[in-house]
């Protein structure tokens, strides 16, 4: 089983979502792009917040800039190559954590709703009230639609 789990935006809790849900299952967690290492990665995060270090995978791409992922391996001269973020093989269960929301660009060609489309997976969508009950509305139904695109039926939720 793998179960991908995306936001709104960035920093509104799918990293502790994800560590609480791999280590609820005893699934294994992998962030495909991580962007930003100032502060450390949300791998290291997921360790911090209980998930064995040998359940967390390590990212198919690790850039130093924080900001999109498109953007950030530009600025690091770094082209992310769809095909290395094929979903991992693993026994057992698997927690995928995107970066940022679903319509945050991977390559200048490819959103995360895309990839999520491509996996064929279960999408769990983190959101946030707390920037306002009409943006976060907003935020929801563009999010809930692109995550949508990744199978039919609907997407659950989660308020953080």
């Amino acid at each position: 089983m793998t179960i991908i789990v995306t936001g709104t935006d960035t920093d509104i809790g799918k990293t502790v979502f994800a560590a609480g849900l791999t280590a609820a299952l005893g699934a294994r967690y992998w962030k495909p792009v991580q962007a930003g290492l100032a502060d450390g990665s949300d791998a290291a995060s997921v360790v911090t917040l209980g998930v064995a270090a040998d359940r967390v995978l390590p990212e198919a791409y690790r850039l130093t800039t924080p900001c999109s992922p498109h953007l950030a391996a530009e600025i690091d001269g770094v082209t992310i190559e769809p095909e290395r973020l094929a979903l991992p093989e693993v026994d057992g269960a698997l927690v995928v954590e995107g970066a940022g929301g679903v319509m945050v660009p991977v390559t200048r060609e490819l959103i995360f709703a895309d990839l999520f489309a491509r996996w064929g997976k279960p999408v769990v969508l983190v959101v946030t009230p707390s920037i306002s009950a009409a943006r976060c509305g907003e935020h929801g139904v563009v999010s809930r639609y692109a995550s949508g695109r990744t199978r039919s039926g609907g997407t659950p939720s989660v308020t953080t």
